[in-house]
């Protein structure tokens, strides 16, 4: 059986690809979805004209680790992030680029 011809491009293109995704497959299951969700709204918003800082990356990192992303908006100021999870019903704030969030920004409610 002889492999079907491929053009170079897209064997470069599946190369990269796998580069990129080969460290996630790592990841247990539930840590796998929630940065398969982490990276649908990151396409979204990259969509929108918004590419978040690696300082935001890192905040948005630290809350997945114990909380689930709701949803994720580019504003003007920043990121604007709502969380689940993690002893809160929700928790939403706003993250600047240089990775800070303001106190005016943030709203959350405990889980009772």
């Amino acid at each position: 059986m002889s492999l079907p011809n491929v053009e170079f491009a897209t064997v470069q293109w599946a190369r990269k690809q796998n580069a990129a995704l080969s460290p996630f497959l790592a990841l247990p299951p539930e840590e796998m979805a929630k940065m398969g969700r982490l990276l649908s709204a990151l396409s979204q918003l990259k969509a929108e004209g918004h590419t978040p800082t690696p300082s935001q990356l890192t905040i948005l990192l630290q809350h997945l680790h114990t909380q689930q992303l709701e949803w994720l908006r580019g504003e003007k100021g920043g990121l604007m992030v709502r969380f689940r999870g993690g002893g809160f019903e929700f928790e939403e704030f706003l993250i600047r680029q240089d990775g800070r969030v303001p106190n005016h920004k943030y709203t959350s409610k405990r889980a009772e």
